[in-house]
């Protein structure tokens, strides 16, 4: 039994020695804490402050957290004290990593058991090692009790964070950070140049905004990672700091706006949210002309006004992109889904300065937001394109052609319109059929001849064309009737419908000495998703035949089409 428990107790001692050793040589290779604590002192001083009330403080307590302190605006600037819980060799390696607004300028730092000295960021001459942010070494390394202290402006509310680190671990990040944003400048400016020739091609401004929104946004990226600084072409720009990052940035938010209000349709579907965004483009223009007129004299200040517009322009576009997206928008869906995250990451940023959330990971997820939402939105602006490109070529190639005015005729209005309801069409979301025939067209024949009864159908082409947009498509079906398909919403296709008896209506035709008054009537039909061509021509007819009934100068409207799907079963 004694044996046993000698064994016993030698186990245990055993045991603990080697907890112990293990303790001893973890010891070293522990990680430490960092405190940080702001500081509240009166008027400019010229070290570091004996005894001050104490306004915030932050702790880091291994290598993967960071000491945040977020301080408000104060021309006085800010002490900052730091301790640690152990320790340092000089020979660790270690050095502290401080990241913040480079608004705060130089920083004064007293390293422990060294001589002040003066660290600037890597743009004013500092060390190339960090792009963002200043590397504070640690000559003497730090011994516990000594304290170490900061001196920082307080021209930006923007939080700073602290951390341990050291120099490979440092280059390995910066080396990656590098990496991936210039390959999303890369991708960002590939996008854009799509843009631009797509827009040569077609000459419709929504790809034009869309390619110059990318192209700032690219620019704007590299901008604040400080990798500009170090590419042919931009290091001049960036030289300009502050400046050029806000005018870049602005830009980016106009061109954004005037690509949302062509892209979402606004003008037509929300005419009040389309004057708001409007208002809030024109208001960026001018304040971004103030940044250009008056340079580092407003820079204390400018960029309050530019994150408010900011602020103000992120939940105004995403409830003009839903209200949109409810009242058929044809790409609502394709901007909600790809503006959603980086409004989400433009908000945390424009946020930041304000002292709100913290956003030492929103630099990364911001350039890859963008990249995807330019992605998303590239793909439907470049499929809305080549549908458009389809549908032109389609109708400028066509030989099915009415000989008397020039326009298409049934059968090849008849293939559009098939083309526009294949599946997978990124074309016409929501359009409308609408027949126009010209009441009592029979005794203009009869009364004038058959040349006069030609020359008012070529007058009449000429009234409805001008009452049509660009977009929309006319064809001459038979005798007196034309056809005009409009890519718009019901209320739209009615009012159009309207415009056009109006336009007959409301003053005669002339020709040959004659004064000749004709009237039209207008059938109406919305096309939907899954009907057949034949179907929307039926319904448009009869939608027409009931306007005939009803008198000169009317517009029928048919009701909505009953699908297969739709229909009720039939009685077994």
């Amino acid at each position: 039994m004694r044996g046993i428990a000698t064994g016993k107790l030698g186990f245990v001692a055993g045991i603990a020695l080697l907890w112990a050793l293990a303790c001893a040589f973890a010891a070293p290779v522990q990680a430490q804490a960092l405190k940080a604590e702001l500081l509240l002192t009166e008027g400019e001083l010229d070290g570091p402050p004996a005894s001050a009330p104490v306004l915030a403080s932050s702790h880091a307590d291994s290598p993967d957290e960071l000491a945040y302190l977020t301080m408000p605006r104060r021309d006085a600037g800010y002490w900052v004290r730091l301790t640690v819980d152990r320790d340092i060799q000089a020979g660790e390696g270690r050095v502290l990593v401080l990241r913040g607004a480079r608004a705060r300028g130089p920083v004064t730092y007293y390293p422990p058991g060294a001589a002040p000295r003066l660290i600037n960021d890597a743009e004013n001459g500092g060390p190339v090692l960090m792009r963002r942010g200043w590397v504070l070494p640690l000559p003497n390394g730090w011994t516990r009790g000594d304290v170490a202290y900061l001196r920082v402006g307080g021209n930006t509310a923007e939080a700073m964070s602290l951390r341990f680190s050291t120099v490979p671990e440092i280059a390995r990040q910066e080396r990656s950070d590098s990496r991936f944003m210039v390959a999303a400048f890369t991708a960002l400016m590939l996008m854009a140049l799509a843009m631009v020739g797509i827009w040569f091609a077609f000459r419709d401004l929504v790809y034009l905004f869309y390619g110059a929104y990318l192209s700032c946004a690219a620019v704007y990226l590299l901008l604040v990672s400080g990798d500009a600084a170090e590419m042919w072409g931009l290091s001049g720009i960036a030289s300009g700091r502050l400046t050029v990052n806000w005018s870049v940035a602005t830009l980016a938010t106009i061109f954004q706006l005037g690509f949302s209000l062509r892209f979402l349709e606004l003008p037509r579907l929300l005419p009040r949210l389309a004057l708001m965004a409007r208002t809030l483009q024109w208001a960026n223009i001018v304040w971004l002309a103030v940044l250009l007129l008056l340079r580092e004299r407003v820079h204390g200040f400018w960029y309050i006004g530019g994150n408010v517009l900011l602020l103000m322009g992120i939940p105004l576009m995403f409830v003009a992109a839903v209200m949109a997206w409810r009242r058929g928008a044809p790409y609502a869906g394709y901007y909600l889904l790809g503006w959603t995250p980086l409004l989400l990451f433009v908000g945390v940023l424009a946020a930041y300065p304000f002292g709100v959330g913290r956003a030492e990971w929103a630099d990364r997820g911001l350039a890859l937001a963008a990249v995807l939402e330019s992605g998303v939105l590239a793909l439907a602006l470049s499929q809305h394109a080549a549908n458009r490109h389809r549908l032109a070529l389609l109708a400028r190639q066509s030989g099915d052609r009415d000989p008397l005015t020039g326009t298409l005729n049934a059968s090849a209005l008849r293939l559009l319109l098939e083309t526009w309801s294949a599946p997978g069409s990124l074309g016409l979301k929501r359009h409308g059929l609408l027949l126009l025939d010209l009441d009592a067209f029979g005794e203009v024949n009869a009364r004038y001849g058959r040349a006069v009864g030609d020359a008012l159908l070529q007058q009449a082409l000429s009234r409805i064309r001008g009452v049509l947009r660009p977009d929309d498509t006319i064809a001459r079906m038979d005798g007196d009737s034309f056809a005009v398909v409009a890519e718009c919403e019901r209320v739209d296709c009615e009012l159009l419908g309207r415009r056009l008896a109006d336009a007959f209506s409301q003053r005669p035709f002339r020709i040959d000495g004659h004064e000749i008054a004709v009237s039209a009537s207008v059938g109406l039909a919305m096309a939907q998703r899954g009907e057949p061509v034949q179907a929307l021509l039926d319904r448009a007819a009869q939608a027409l035949l009931s306007a005939r009934q009803a008198g000169r100068n009317t517009v029928g409207v048919a009701p909505a089409a009953v699908l297969p799907a739709e229909a009720e079963p039939e009685a077994g």
